[in-house]
């Protein structure tokens, strides 16, 4: 063997090296930090979220795209541009001290296809079944206000509704839940926890979960639940429904699950 094939094959084990390091090593996240979803009227879903979770609310400097606070994340929507395009586009986990070349070598490691955002600072993975999982960086909040939006107020008709604190998880309909848990497996580590047909992973202080998709409906978002400080249950239902808020019956006691103006699911969690 020559000098030159020598060195070749150290360079070749050490790249082998590194990639089963990344491969071993396990992503941190912070917590679900957004969800952007294609709506059919932007301000009036806008006026909706700020009306439910308060009128700390900001708007694209570009686009037509806003943005609601919940806790230290965000909902974010924008028109739908085609006809049925109402959908849930993508959910966001936060990771801490994001490095995306980083994220690149773990990814390739794992065999996970991913595809970069057009400002190249974070990427999007795809599920089995199509469903966008953003991977960014965390206090996704703080980064829209370095230039990217503005704020803006909507009329207020009182005190919100709910104070939230964060995003609790966002449950996906799926067509094969264990093919689906193998690709998420990749990404956000071990399941955590299997229930009523459901299979969940932890992304910090949020969870994703996965649910065959029941008939009738689609592969993507099921619904998504904020967390909220404690609130009356009894008022904050009345308030709802004299606004003319739609409800599912509720699959938590004390957990409302109403429906916003595109029938897009939403369900409220206080402490527990």
């Amino acid at each position: 063997m020559t000098r030159r094939d020598l060195f070749g094959v150290l360079g070749l084990s050490a790249l082998a090296l590194r990639k089963a390091a990344a491969a071993d090593a396990a992503l941190r996240f912070t917590a679900l930090d957004h969800i952007e979803f294609l709506v059919s009227d932007v301000e009036k879903s806008a006026a909706f979220y700020t009306r439910v979770f308060g009128n700390t609310a900001l708007k694209n400097n570009k686009t037509t795209r806003r943005y609601v606070q919940i806790g230290a994340g965000y909902l974010a929507m924008d028109k739908g541009m085609d006809k049925g395009a109402v959908r849930v586009d993508h959910v966001c986990t936060g990771i801490p001290n994001f490095d995306v070349a980083a994220l690149h070598v773990y990814l390739d490691a794992k065999g996970v296809s991913y595809r970069d955002f057009p400002s190249g600072k974070d990427l999007a993975v795809a599920d089995p079944d199509g469903t966008r999982l953003q991977l960014a960086t965390d206090n996704g909040w703080t980064q829209l206000l370095g230039g990217t939006a503005s704020p803006e107020s909507f009329p207020s008709s009182g005190q919100p509704v709910f104070r939230p604190v964060g995003i609790d998880h966002v449950l996906l309909n799926v067509t094969d839940p264990e093919k689906s848990a193998a690709f998420f497996e990749k990404i956000l580590g071990p399941v955590t926890q299997r229930n009523n047909n459901r299979i969940w992973f932890q992304a910090g202080t949020g969870r994703l979960g996965l649910l065959r998709t029941p008939s009738g409906e689609k592969a993507g978002v099921n619904h998504f639940c904020v967390s909220v400080a404690k609130f009356d249950y009894d008022a904050a239902v009345k308030n709802l429904q004299q606004a003319g808020v739609k409800f599912d019956p509720p699959e938590i006691a004390g957990a409302p699950d109403l429906r916003d103006p595109d029938g897009y699911r939403v369900q409220i969690m206080g402490p527990r």
